[in-house]
């Protein structure tokens, strides 16, 4: 061993740095969006030389310590590229979905940062290994509102002011060397994972700004309770305490909520799955028993029933959007009902012709569908009559 490495030679295992002071000096979780992107950072900043300053900092360092974490990085590498697997897997789903089964315990980031437990607690153990134990860490009076300086900062590893080793780190012994190696193949992997969680993030916050994104999940996830239990509905008993909005969260944000809009926006990966099912069967059953929807209005469109029901309205009352000169046809205007056709969006146009005959209520007829399917074509952007029907028909409440 060389001169300049002599530091490696007598160190025991026992001076290893005693991870309960250390974790009541500094921050080491990171399960908070700043949290993770201050990892991924403190990762970016990983070299040669912050290796060596950090290794340098410790008193003594034997080769037997070096070979331990050495072994520890890699079974950590070993789990995580498993892990990675199963995070990208379920992160594809993630934002899909209104709520999941984890919700009510832990937030996105912990549960995006559980299936790579691995990478996260050797991370953690490693920043915790090579951060110097400063007794200036700690105010020796702390008040209540005093937050802990993360690790992932006042390492030397990252972020922290460091002294370069005066010796490239191709000096040093080759357990140092495969160490700094297997620690650079570990922290990309983690990279990759940790961006990958905050990617997923990103676009659950974006999804959480818009209120009709979050509704349609809403609405989806309630079509999916629908399938399950629509040939129960009939036999449910809604007026128990199980249904009451003192019990179940998500009822009470239902409730407290003007809109479906607002209540997914404030609901949408927040409540628990279960008391969302339970919502979503308290609903069903109400609409049931009021014969609002049937099963064909709901697969025409896609289970948006404040839209079928604003249908509904317009339909019935559909001569009143002619003019004069309509009004004295034997026909409906093909356009008008093509413009109708635009906004509602259903889902086969043959089927939305047949839901406007079974609704219409007026003393017209109403033309047949290639008629009405020619005067969609038509229909360009910027169309006078569709922006003035579009208007009445926002405005019309569900």
């Amino acid at each position: 061993m060389s001169k300049k490495c002599s530091n490696f030679a007598n160190f025991s295992l026992n001076n290893e740095p005693n991870d309960t002071i250390m974790a009541q000096r500094y921050q080491t979780r990171f399960d908070s969006y700043d949290g993770l992107q201050t990892v991924v950072c403190a990762i970016e900043n990983f070299s040669p030389d912050r290796f060596l300053a950090a290794l340098q900092q410790k008193n003594k360092v034997s080769l037997d310590y070096i070979v331990t974490l050495d072994s520890q990085v890699l079974d950590a590498v070993s789990r995580l590229q498993e892990q990675k697997l199963d995070l990208l897997s379920f992160s594809q789903d993630f934002n899909n979905q209104f709520v999941t089964r984890r919700n009510h315990c832990f937030s996105s980031a912990h549960q995006l940062l559980h299936k790579i437990h691995s990478g996260t607690s050797q991370v953690q153990r490693v920043f915790t290994h090579f951060t110097p134990n400063s007794s200036a860490a700690i105010p020796r009076h702390t008040p209540a509102t005093y937050v802990k300086p993360s690790i992932y900062e006042r390492s030397p590893l990252s972020m922290e002011s460091y002294m370069p080793s005066l010796w490239s780190i191709e000096s040093y012994p080759e357990e140092v060397q495969q160490l700094f190696n297997d620690l650079k193949r570990f922290f990309t992997l983690l990279k990759d994972a940790l961006t990958l969680c905050v990617e997923v993030m990103r676009k659950e916050e974006y999804i959480r700004r818009d209120p009709n994104q979050c509704c349609a999940l809403y609405r989806s996830f309630k079509d999916d309770n629908y399938h399950r239990v629509k040939r129960i509905l009939k036999s449910i008993n809604i007026y128990t305490d199980q249904f009451s909005p003192f019990l179940n969260p998500a009822i009470d944000l239902r409730q407290s909520s003007a809109t479906e809009e607002e209540f997914s926006q404030k609901g949408f990966h927040k409540l628990d799955y279960e008391d969302v099912c339970t919502l979503t069967v308290k609903e069903l059953v109400e609409e049931a028993q009021r014969g609002e929807f049937s099963e064909k209005e709901l697969n025409l469109f896609a289970a948006n029933r404040p839209l079928i029901r604003r249908l509904h309205t317009i339909i019935a009352d559909f001569d009143s959007l002619l003019d004069e000169k309509a009004a004295s046809h034997k026909k409906l205007p093909a356009k008008y009902i093509a413009c109708l056709l635009l906004w509602a969006q259903p889902k086969e146009e043959k089927a939305f012709v047949e839901f406007f005959k079974d609704n219409y209520q007026g003393t017209h007829e109403v033309p047949d569908n290639s008629t009405i399917n020619v005067q969609k074509n038509k229909l360009r952007n910027g169309d006078d009559t569709y922006a003035r029907l579009e208007g009445l028909w926002n405005e019309v409440k569900a």
